[in-house]
């Protein structure tokens, strides 16, 4: 092993980003596998409080919920 191998590794997170970019909305979240209940809550509330409308859990994990390759060096590639 070399070094820098440790510069180069990836981990795997899940992303979610508000589909309506034509009203100008920017919400993006990014975060670790472990924290998929905060994520889609986060995600519902702000669709919810934003966009006015309501969604299940089960509905934003299976339509909008992206797994994700994240560089760990600190820099996102």
């Amino acid at each position: 092993m070399t070094a820098n191998v440790h510069d180069e590794e990836t981990t795997t997170a899940l992303q979610v980003a508000c589909d309506t970019a034509v009203s100008g909305c920017v919400f993006t979240m990014r975060t670790e596998e472990n924290d998929r209940e905060r994520l889609l809550e986060i995600t519902r509330d702000h669709v919810a409080e934003q966009h006015g409308k309501d969604y299940t859990l089960e509905e934003i994990e299976e339509q909008h919920v992206e797994t994700v390759d994240v560089s760990t060096d600190g820099h996102d590639h």
